[in-house]
């Protein structure tokens, strides 16, 4: 009767999802707010005043995730599925990317990049990437209460070139 479904719809407003965020962290959060969840701690603070793990669930398996603040409250969750020298590994980290993204969001849209299979795909952000440039995708259907993009891009420090493939997690702008 209705009280199974004052229940269910009690389940899902009590469902974090509609908050906006990644997996057990809200958008508004305070860093202690972020260390009290336990589970995926242990939590270390890094240079600009975010916080890291290297414990978030993200494709199947743990991630680093970084939290950034704005006035204290989190507004942004990067998890960084690659952070290496090896562009090969980089590119079947984005593909990684890609397909788990399409397992929890469907179709995926990769701006400037052409293939027909993951494979040239991928080869394709390689080569992005590899002539300086950023690859990026996005689902089409965007989560309620975030906005869910992937960049793959590389950044030279003393010559020394690391490739990054992150998912980022951000709070949509009013």
């Amino acid at each position: 009767g209705m009280s199974i479904v004052a229940f269910v719809f009690f389940l899902f407003a009590a469902s974090p999802a509609f908050a906006g965020g990644f997996g057990p962290w809200t958008f508004g959060m305070s860093a202690d707010q972020i260390r009290s969840v336990k589970a995926q701690g242990p939590y270390r603070a890094f240079s600009n005043g975010g916080l890291e793990t290297y414990n978030a669930e993200f494709g199947g398996k743990a991630q680093n995730a970084q939290f950034y603040f704005k006035d204290g409250h989190l507004w942004r969750i990067a998890i960084r599925v690659y952070e290496g020298v090896d562009l090969t590994q980089a590119s079947q980290s984005w593909a990684y990317t890609y397909k788990a993204l399409v397992s929890l969001y469907g179709r995926i849209v990769t701006p400037n990049l052409a293939g027909e299979t993951l494979q040239a795909l991928a080869d394709s952000a390689k080569s992005v990437v590899a002539g300086g440039g950023k690859a990026q995708m996005a689902p089409v259907s965007q989560p309620n209460g975030e906005f869910v993009f992937s960049s793959f891009n590389s950044i030279a420090q003393e010559g020394v070139k690391t490739y990054m493939v992150t998912v980022n997690y951000d709070e949509p702008s009013p």
